[in-house]
């Protein structure tokens, strides 16, 4: 099924980070768009965005950070994601009617409210018992780069439900991550910002006797899914998590961009395995290394080979067979 990255914005607020979602069928952008906000489709996202609001503008690009091109809203989404990029930024349009003179008292209440509030943040705490593992660790040095980037939620309670879900769906996805190797998100181009370097390389799987995983498409959308609401949480837009907000944003790119390379590796995959022709020629595809001749094969002892060498002076190329038939009873 077809599938676009998209964001929604009004001015300066991101109100829908990226995320990833499925086109069911053919329609226009700005029919995708109320489907979107209406929750007809991704209901899970729980998107909060009013009908009544207008679209502005509509870009589309390769990826999230390449040059975007400005698109009607009335053009069919799968023909346009299919030529021009699935990453579409809806820009709504800005609510100019407020009042110039009073707007820098709304914001200079809404400053002192925020510079209230961060006088007093808590943060999430969890139960453990015994010694803490690898993951559990990360989990606690998680809660302290936050406290210590003077970050938190506004209540206790706040921060041991919704702060907590983040805590633990950021640790599964660097844990993921790390499992198998960071480093190929770098390899393709897809960089996870500076910030969370700190938190990989720590997974270390042959610690656990385990074997590095290969990466799952599906998997890693999962967890990048799971990451991409809380772009868009009344608390993440607090001044308190200002340190955090660009670079959170930057790092479910890398990995939705992670993802559409996995995904297009799969395409790309299944149409091979399916090819009736080979991919690459037999001369590419084979290495063939001379040894030197074994001068101590008596004549009987080749004889006993012939029809497995008959055999495979007539196999047509690429073309699977059984050689235990044509062994001899007695081999050299």
């Amino acid at each position: 099924m077809p599938f676009a990255n998209i964001r929604i914005s009004k001015g300066p607020r991101v109100l829908h980070g990226w995320y990833i979602h499925p086109i069911p069928y053919e329609m226009t952008i700005k029919d995708f768009f109320v489907k979107l906000i209406t929750k007809e489709l991704s209901p899970e996202c729980g998107i909060i965005i009013e009908v009544s609001e207008i679209i502005e503008r509509v870009e589309l690009s390769e990826t999230p950070a390449s040059t975007a091109t400005q698109v009607s809203s009335d053009c069919g989404i799968i023909e346009l994601t299919s030529s021009i990029g699935v990453h579409i930024h809806y820009q709504l349009k800005n609510d100019t009617s407020m009042t110039p003179d009073l707007i820098p008292q709304r914001n200079s209440f809404m400053i002192m409210m925020q510079n209230a509030r961060r006088t007093q943040l808590y943060l999430p705490t969890f139960s453990q018992s015994g010694k803490a593992n690898r993951k559990q660790i990360l989990r606690s040095d998680l809660v302290d780069w936050i406290r210590l980037h003077n970050g938190g939620w506004s209540t206790q309670s706040l921060a041991n439900t919704q702060g907590k879900q983040f805590i633990v769906s950021l640790v599964e996805t660097i844990w993921y991550i790390d499992m198998c190797n960071h480093e190929k998100l770098k390899e393709r181009s897809c960089h996870i910002p500076e910030l969370f370097h700190e938190f990989f390389g720590r997974a270390d799987p042959e610690s656990y006797k385990q074997s590095q995983k290969s990466f799952d498409a599906n998997e890693l959308n999962l967890h990048c899914q799971a990451l991409a609401p809380y772009t868009t949480s009344s608390w993440m837009l607090m001044v308190n998590f200002d340190w955090l907000r660009d670079a959170f944003d930057r790092f479910i790119i890398a990995i939705s961009n992670y993802v559409g390379f996995l995904q297009r590796q799969c395409v790309t995959t299944a149409k091979n395995h399916a090819s009736k022709t080979p991919v690459r020629s037999i001369d590419k595809a084979v290495t063939v290394k001379v040894h030197k001749e074994n001068i101590w094969v008596t004549l009987v002892d080749k004889i006993k080979y012939n029809p497995l060498k008959n055999l495979l002076i007539d196999l047509p190329s690429w073309n699977p067979v059984d050689i235990e038939e044509y062994l001899p009873n007695d081999p050299v």
